[in-house]
Order: structure tokens, then C-alpha cells, then sequence
């Protein structure tokens, strides 16, 4: 009776056990998570490509990982994760059920249910895509739920290359990635060994990775090396190896012979291990890519969000949703401007002024400061717009560091073509053969001269642009009048501020900011083109994994010249580089440039141009002005625009390269007018000019209010007399000074450039005269109506874009 008593009781207590359990289960079971299939879309790298469609770089995202089917995975590496992890793989329904009975009984063994073990490649893969790692009961239910419903709509294959291609390996994530990593070779190349010490890395990464990890002396961490530098084997990796070899032997996936290999290569350290690459440093193209793409997909996908929200949602959608960015870069021309960037012998040597500065700002801040000599380049094709091309500095240690491509500096001379000549010529308010008086000018208080205070009385046009006279240009900027004047920069791409729209900066390129070299080499473009300039791209489209064309990147085509008026300016510019104020050719194609150097010689240019590329070259120091310890120092870079070494020997030697496999070519023939060819000689004979004190301007005239004085045209002033005593004693009259009265609103802090020389520069001068003051001249601006700038291109990285909408992300 009481056995009787006693085992309904201990049946009750089974029920209730049961029904308790039954419960708990059915609750957890409640609360999974939905399978969604959209999660086995694993994070994988941003990929550019080049011009060719070729693998150019790979943008690294949170995890290292390259997707692979599993056709790419031999058999004996396939059976080395299911020897180890779930050797029953294709025999169960999602769970098994002798492995949840040993890891039952271990858990029980221990003390801890919650280290039980048993989890199937099936309910591996859910835990990694759908579960958290947490150590509980009712993850483990939820596991098994959802794994057999996995099992339901995927077949075994489908699991196992999900699983493989997900799978944290340490340094690495999928097996295609681990690979490369540890061995440098694809995953379809992997020898038995390197299978068993990749599979035995998933169980945990940080204690089985096969690499030994040593601390070094900076706090650092380092991977272990004999001293002929083979990297030496984890212990506890090679014994889980060993471990799996035995089973992969035991389960028939290898025979003896196969077996003793492996295992003595393991044994030996004879399998292969390697050293992970170092982190990629990408180049400056692909720095420019990744800002241009991010830019993009804010505008087009974000722009409703809070500015640090939407940057930090494209830039995670950009680098790990699989995306493939089709760039314009040419490889061959990135080489070549990467590899003779490294040439120092290319670069003038550090100034001692940047010497002493760099070893008193060292002293002042406690750690080593260098001032260097820095560059930029940029190469665009002049039919199509597409950046083929760039390089932002000499150094590069760091992934998205200064790029000076896009970097805004003083220009120079090199802004003459741009915003003088041509717009004058293509208005007709001069012409090549147009003649001014070549000798100092003074406006108001400020006093113009040419380098070297050269000058060569009455002078041309065409004359004044080849040697780059500061004095010509003056004058040809007021004839050809402020409107025109801005009207065609920003045609040609340029950007103003306000205090800009003056002489000094539009005539000789001492403006407020300066201009990019991205911006200078697009708007030279224009002359081989036939007046017609392609808004600068870095890339054509974006698509994503799934091969959808996500951004369409759109130029603008937009006529800034006549081809008359770009046929003239190259004209002219072909005898620039012969003699005008450099020496530059290329085998068996035209060239044409101009030089430009800013005052002191702080910085220096050349942009040129063949029938195929534009390429423009900067050379100077990131800062002009160093305070240190209470002492400025003034940075120059002391060499001209056409020096060599200099800008235009960097330009030659690049451009030398790239066209040396491209068919000869000429630049575009345009009938021209006899009137336009007329190269009529200098003439030393000064003449008396009317000016007029106002910049010139158009029929669609800007409201200005002046007083009665300043609308007075002012004659320029000679004396007839110290005129016939300058012609007594000096019969050719170089030297005599052009004084036009007027106010011609120069910007008080913008420096003159200097006319460019093919003469030697100066020697360096001493601290004390590179510091003395500038002439101080009073400031007026006209106001023009602003122009809105609509071009989302490389070239206005600034510009600020109104967007209202949103396109929902693919």
C-alpha cells in the first residue's frame, strides 16, 4: 500500500516536473524571434573598382569577409567543420538528439546546465545570426525551435555555406577571408593540415587563433617569430587540430597516408601559417572616392536625418553592405603619380627657414614636428571629365589623412587664362594682338610689378600671357571687366568669395581662399576641348550586392568658351612651355600650360595639358605662417612654377609616362580669322592710354553707388617732360612707370603672385626680411549677384545642397 502511495506520488511529481517543463518550453518557444532569412546577408567589404571594371582597392568594414559558395570549398575542408562541430550534420533534422543527451549529462556532471554543449552547425548558424551568445536555458530552446525550422526551408548545403561563410576565425570572418589571412591563398586551395587549424579557430577565436601573441615593451601586442622570421604555432591550436585530423580519419573523410601527412606538418610547423596583412593604407584616389560615394548617399538617402546620423548611416551602409563602386581611376597614371611622388629628387630639398621652425615648434610642443616641402596632383581626360587620377601629398601613413587635391591654396598666374584672357577674348573685349604698356603700375595705393622687375614697353596680349606679365594682365582684367570676369570663372568652375572681385585676386590669383587643384585641372579641360568642360567625376555608379544600380553619378556639360577662343588661349600656351616661361615637351605630342607662382615664392604651379589629359601640380608647405616660441617663420618653397625640379618637372615626368603607348594627336584645328594669327613684334615705344579707373563693365551693368568723384574718368598721368629726359638717357624705356589713378578696391591681406621666370630662383632670404610687411592698400568690394552653383562634383566639396526628399535605401 504505502510503495503504492509512494509511486503515485513520485508520478505526480514526474507530471508536474513535465508539465513544467512542457510550459517553460512552450513560453520560450513563444518568445523567439521570427526567422528571418534577410539575416543571412552577411557584412561584406566595399569594393572598387577601376575604369576597366578590374579590382582596384577594398574598403575594410566591421568585418573582414568575402562570401564564397560552397562549389569554391573542397570536400576535405567541408569535412573537417563536420568532423569537429556536428559530425551527424546530414543525418539530423536541425538538432541532435545524442548530442543534446551527452551535453545533458556533462551539464549535469559539471554543476551547470549552461555549459552544456551540443549545438548543431544548424543551431550554430542561428545563434550567429538570430540569438545572442548569452548562456541561457531558454536561448538554447529558442536555438533548437528555430534551427528546425531552418532545417525547413534551406537543404543541408545551403546551411553549411551559410555557416562557413559567417564564422568568426579571429582575424577573419568566413572561410574564404581566413584563408587569405593565414595562409595568402583562396579557400579552394587549402591543403588538409590548413582546413583542421582554421576548423579548430570557431570554437573560440581569441585562445585557438594559431598565431602566439607576445606584449611588447610599448604596451603593444605582437605575433610571435623565430629569428629567420617563420611564424611559430600555438600549442592549444595544434592540439584541437590534431583532434580534428583523428576524427576526420576515424569518420572515413581521409585515409592513413593522408593523415600522417597532415599530422606531421602539423608537428613541424611545416603547414604554411603566415602573418596577416597589414592594414591597407588606401590611396588618395580612394580616399576621394569614399568621401564623394558617402556625400552621395547622405544627399540622396539621409538628408532628413541629423547631419552626424545620416554620415554615420551611409558610411555603414557604404563599407558593409556589399557594395561595388565604379571609379574612373586609371591605374597605370595613379602608379606613375604615386611612384615619382616618392622620387625626393622630384621635390626641392627643406628650406632652412622650415628647419628652424620645425625644430622650435618641436620644442614648444615636446614631440617632433617636421616641416616638408608638400605636393598635390591631378589628372583629368580632357573628352569625358572622369578623374583619372590624384595624388594629395608625398606621404601617406593613414587612411582618409590631408588630401591636398582638394585643399584650397593660392593659385597665382595660373589663373590668368581663366579669369582674364579668355574670358576677355571669348567676350571680345580684347584679342591676342590688343597692346598695353608693359612697365609698373600704381592704382591707388597699390603697385603692380612683374618678377624681377622686368618689363618691355608696348606689349600684346598674346606676349603678356606667354611671359606671364603681371602689368598686361592689370590691364587686359580692366578692359575685360569684373562682370565678365567672375561670369566665366565660375564657368570654369572656380569659387569667389566675396572680397575676390577685385584685381589682385582675379587678375594674378591672390584671392581670399585660393583655388583646389581638383578645380584648376577642370577648368583647364576646357582649352583642349574646345571650350567645353565635363564637371569633374571620381566615379560612374554605385551598385549593391544584389547588382541594383544604387547611385548614378550625373555631370554637367557646359560650354565656358568658344572653340575659336580655346584654340587661341592653346595657342598661346604652347609657347609658354616652350620658352615662355618653361621648358616642357613630351615625345611626339603638343603640350601646352602655364606656370603660376605666388609671392615670395611660397607656392608654386603648373596645369598643362596634352590632346588627351590635364594634370595640374601644386608644390609648396601646408602652412605658409609658423608661430613658434614667439618667433614667426615664413615658409617658401622657393622654387617657380617652371622650375625644375619643381611643378613642371613632376608634370613632365608623369605625363612622359602615361602617353608613352598612346597614339600621336594633335590638338582640335578651328578656322581663325587672319587678324587673330598677327604675332606683331614688342614695340619699346610707350604710348599714352586712356583708362578708365572702374573695371569694365557690361551692357547688363551692376547698380553701384558712387560719388561725383569717383565717376570722373581719370586720364593716366605723365610728364611730358621727365619723359623726354627717361628717352635721352634711356632710348629703350623698359623701366619707366605707368601710373593709373583710380580705386581699384585690392584686398588688403591677399598676396600678388609674382610673374613667373624661367630664371633661377632667389637664394633664401633671412628670417628678417621674409617677415617685413607687405604695403598696406584700403579694401573695397563690389557686390554681385551671386550665381547659384548646382554641381555636386569634386570639385565644390563645400557647396551646400538643398534636398527635401529622401530615397528609401534598396
Amino acid at each position: 500500500m504505502r510503495k503504492r502511495k509512494n509511486l503515485i506520488v513520485l508520478l505526480f511529481i514526474f507530471i508536474i516536473t513535465m508539465g513544467t517543463i512542457s510550459g517553460s518550453i512552450f513560453f520560450y518557444i513563444q518568445k523567439s524571434p521570427p526567422l528571418d532569412l534577410k539575416k543571412f546577408h552577411y557584412i561584406e567589404p566595399c569594393i572598387i573598382l577601376d575604369d576597366q571594371g578590374n579590382f582596384y582597392e577594398e574598403l575594410q568594414g566591421k568585418e573582414k569577409r568575402e562570401v564564397i559558395s560552397i562549389d569554391q570549398i573542397p570536400n576535405h575542408v567541408l569535412n573537417a567543420f563536420i568532423s569537429i562541430e556536428d559530425e551527424r550534420f546530414y543525418r539530423h533534422p536541425g538538432i541532435d538528439i545524442r548530442g543534446i543527451l551527452r551535453a545533458a549529462f556533462q551539464g549535469i556532471k559539471a554543476g551547470d546546465m549552461t555549459t552544456a554543449g551540443g549545438s548543431t552547425i544548424t543551431q550554430q548558424l542561428i545563434k550567429l545570426t538570430h540569438l545572442s551568445s548569452e548562456k541561457k536555458i531558454s536561448r538554447k530552446i529558442q536555438e533548437a525551435y528555430l534551427a528546425i525550422q531552418l532545417e525547413y526551408v534551406m537543404n543541408k548545403d545551403e546551411i553549411l555555406e551559410n555557416y562557413l561563410n559567417k564564422i568568426n576565425f579571429a582575424y577573419a570572418h568566413g572561410i574564404q577571408a581566413a584563408s587569405q589571412t593565414y595562409f595568402r591563398k583562396n579557400a579552394d586551395q587549402l591543403s588538409i593540415s590548413q582546413a583542421a587549424v582554421l576548423a579548430a579557430i570557431p570554437k573560440a577565436p581569441t585562445a585557438y587563433k594559431p598565431y602566439i601573441i607576445e606584449k611588447t615593451q610599448e604596451d603593444n601586442f605582437k605575433i610571435v617569430t623565430n629569428k629567420k622570421g617563420k611564424v611559430l604555432y600555438s600549442e592549444k591550436n595544434q592540439e584541437r587540430a590534431l583532434l580534428i585530423l583523428k576524427k576526420m580519419k576515424e569518420l572515413k573523410f581521409i585515409n592513413e597516408k593522408e593523415y600522417a601527412k597532415a599530422k606531421n606538418e602539423l608537428l613541424n610547423n611545416t603547414f604554411g601559417l603566415k602573418q596577416p596583412k597589414k592594414s591597407d593604407t588606401y590611396s588618395y584616389f580612394t580616399d576621394a572616392v569614399y568621401d564623394q560615394v558617402v556625400e552621395d548617399l547622405i544627399k540622396k538617402y539621409f538628408s532628413d536625418l541629423p547631419k552626424d546620423e545620416a554620415k554615420e548611416k551611409a558610411t555603414n551602409y557604404m563599407l558593409n553592405a556589399g557594395l561595388t563602386v565604379y571609379s574612373t581611376v586609371d591605374t597605370t597614371i595613379q602608379t606613375s603619380m604615386e611612384e615619382n611622388f616618392k622620387n625626393n629628387t622630384l621635390f626641392p630639398s627643406q628650406s632652412s627657414v622650415a628647419k628652424k621652425a620645425s625644430l622650435e615648434k618641436s620644442k614648444e610642443l615636446g614631440v617632433e614636428v617636421n616641416y616638408e616641402p608638400e605636393g598635390a596632383m591631378v589628372i583629368i581626360e580632357n573628352s569625358t571629365g572622369k578623374v583619372k587620377g590624384l595624388i594629395g601629398g608625398r606621404k601617406k601613413t593613414t587612411n582618409l589623412s590631408l588630401n591636398r587635391a582638394f585643399r584650397k591654396i593660392q593659385p597665382g598666374s595660373v589663373t590668368k587664362p581663366l579669369t582674364v584672357y579668355a574670358p576677355g577674348i571669348d567676350s571680345k573685349k580684347i584679342s591676342l594682338n590688343t597692346t598695353y604698356y608693359d612697365g609698373p603700375l600704381k592704382i591707388g595705393d597699390w603697385k603692380v610689378k612683374n618678377s624681377g622687375s622686368h618689363y618691355s614697353g608696348r606689349t600684346t596680349v598674346r606676349e603678356g600671357l606667354r611671359k606671364s606679365k603681371n602689368s598686361i594682365a592689370v590691364q587686359a582684367w580692366y578692359d575685360t571687366g569684373l562682370e565678365t570676369s567672375i561670369k566665366y570663372g565660375k564657368k570654369f568652375g572656380l569659387s569667389f568669395a566675396p572680397n575676390d572681385m577685385a584685381p589682385a585676386p582675379l587678375a594674378l590669383g591672390g584671392y581670399t581662399y585660393g583655388q583646389t587643384p581638383m578645380a584648376m585641372a577642370s577648368a583647364y579641360t576646357t582649352f583642349p576641348n574646345q571650350g567645353i568642360r565635363n564637371t569633374p567625376i571620381l566615379y560612374t555608379k554605385v551598385v549593391d550586392a544584389n547588382g541594383k544600380i544604387i547611385l548614378e553619378k550625373k555631370q554637367q556639360k557646359i560650354k565656358v568658351i568658344s572653340p575659336e577662343s580655346a584654340y587661341l588661349i592653346t595657342d598661346v600656351l604652347k609657347d609658354v612651355v616652350n620658352g615662355g616661361t618653361t621648358h616642357i615637351s613630351i615625345p611626339n605630342m603638343p603640350v601646352a600650360g602655364k606656370t603660376g607662382t605666388t609671392n615670395n615664392l611660397a607656392d608654386a604651379w603648373f596645369i598643362g595639358y596634352t590632346p588627351y589629359y590635364t594634370g595640374a601640380v601644386w608644390y609648396g608647405y601646408d602652412h605658409n605662417k609658423i608661430l613658434a616660441n614667439n618667433k614667426t617663420f615664413s615658409l617658401n618653397i622657393n622654387v617657380y612654377g617652371g622650375s625644375k625640379p619643381g611643378p613642371a618637372l613632376m608634370w613632365e615626368k608623369v605625363m612622359t609616362d602615361i602617353h608613352k603607348n598612346l597614339e600621336p594627336k594633335d590638338f582640335p584645328k578651328v578656322s581663325i580669322s587672319p587678324s587673330q594669327k598677327i604675332k606683331p613684334k614688342k614695340s619699346s615705344v610707350p604710348i599714352e592710354i586712356q583708362k578708365s579707373t572702374k573695371p569694365k563693365r557690361n551692357k547688363e551693368n551692376i547698380n553701384t553707388e558712387l560719388n561725383k568723384k569717383e565717376e570722373v574718368q581719370r586720364k593716366k598721368e605723365i610728364d611730358m617732360k621727365k619723359e623726354r629726359k627717361i628717352k635721352e638717357s634711356n632710348p629703350d624705356n623698359t623701366t619707366e612707370n605707368q601710373t593709373i589713378n583710380s580705386d581699384p578696391k585690392v584686398p588688403e591681406s591677399q598676396p600678388i603672385p609674382k610673374e613667373d621666370s624661367p630664371e633661377k630662383p632667389p637664394k633664401e632670404k633671412t628670417q628678417q626680411k621674409e617677415n617685413e610687411k607687405e604695403h598696406e592698400t584700403k579694401t573695397k568690394t563690389e557686390k554681385i549677384p551671386k550665381e547659384p552653383n548646382t554641381e555636386s562634383t569634386p570639385e565644390n566639396s563645400n557647396t551646400t545642397k538643398d534636398v527635401t526628399t529622401n530615397t528609401p535605401l534598396p
